[in-house]
């Protein structure tokens, strides 16, 4: 009697953990799926219109493919991690893969958000030198750079720094971040991922304090000069545009990401005590970001918005436009 009563309540646990990876599993295709559709639209109105071929519009496409590769294969290996991982001999093998394509996504977004900063802050800040020093040999390698070095530090662990713990049944999820990784690589990814955005935020304390002063004089331009001033002042307005886009995609990014990084550190001070639905729910709120970005660009940028509207109609997204020219 008694062991049946104890088997009827394991097979009640074990239900019940099925029930919670289904919904999380369904939860996460269907974010990717936005994910996919939102981004795919980004980068298809940068290649097939010309107006929107910028310089900085080449780290919003790099950003983009980051975002895209979250929902092709990020969110799919989320799913297969911790439904086919469990089933299979090799199935931890599953959850590194995955958990080393998050973290690599995960700098691959600071990194580009930081560049994109930059390009913003040279655009602002020193706007008469800006298209001298933003050429396409600096561009290219700098985006290089990003992609190098965040796909180098996110399969670090695969280089030996990790530590593995099979998780115990009833336990969670099998795929669980504690359990795969280093304490002292977890600790490096808070660290590294928040110094670039510390970063970040002066510069565009920079970014938006030079573009008053910019106003204040401008403002102040004398009668005999106005028509180049206000030649100025048109520019500052489309370069702040921009840079209040970027802000808002940073914003977006640092608010999706710190839950996150809250419940990383919180599970290393507390020696893995977060429960990894928890954890998980984490990675999920983070991901919600690539999902968020594609609105950003059509709320704050008519011209992203008419593509998006043009290509989903199936239209010609240059009709009837001029092509801008070199920027």
């Amino acid at each position: 009697m008694g062991n049946d009563t104890e088997h009827n309540h394991k097979s009640w646990d074990e239900k019940k953990a099925e029930l919670h990876v289904i919904l999380l599993c369904s939860v996460v295709l269907i974010l990717a799926a936005i994910i996919v559709a939102g981004n795919s639209l980004v980068i298809a109105s940068v290649i097939s219109n010309r107006r929107l071929q910028s310089k900085t519009s080449a780290f919003i496409t790099s950003l983009a493919v980051c975002d895209l590769i979250i929902g092709l294969v990020l969110m799919p290996l989320i799913v297969v991690s911790n439904t086919l991982g469990p089933a299979v001999q090799n199935g931890l093998d599953y959850c590194h893969v995955t958990i080393s394509v998050a973290i690599m996504l995960m700098f691959n977004s600071v990194a580009n958000l930081g560049a994109v900063t930059f390009d913003r802050f040279l655009a602002v800040v020193v706007p008469l030198r800006y298209k001298s020093i933003m050429t396409k040999r600096v561009i290219v390698p700098i985006i290089a750079f990003v992609w190098i070095f965040s796909t180098v530090f996110g399969f670090i662990p695969f280089m030996g720094w990790r530590t593995v713990v099979k998780p115990k049944p009833g336990s969670g999820l099998f795929c669980q971040v504690p359990l795969n990784l280093a304490p002292g690589y977890i600790i490096t990814v808070c660290v590294v991922g928040f110094l670039p955005s510390i970063f970040v935020l002066v510069a565009y304390l920079k970014i938006f304090q030079t573009a008053y002063l910019h106003e204040v004089r401008i403002a102040a331009a004398i009668n005999s000069v106005l028509r180049n001033q206000t030649e100025l002042k048109l520019n500052m307005i489309k370069e702040m545009k921009a840079a209040k886009m970027v802000a808002l995609v940073l914003g977006a990014f640092i608010i999706s990401w710190a839950p996150l990084y809250i419940i990383m550190i919180v599970d290393i001070a507390m020696k893995n005590a977060v429960n990894s639905y928890i954890y998980a729910g984490g990675v999920i709120f983070a991901t919600l970001n690539s999902a968020l970005n594609p609105v950003i660009y059509a709320s704050m940028n008519s011209e992203f918005r008419d593509t998006f509207r043009a290509l989903i109609q199936c239209q010609n997204v240059n009709a009837n436009r001029i092509a801008p020219g070199p920027s």
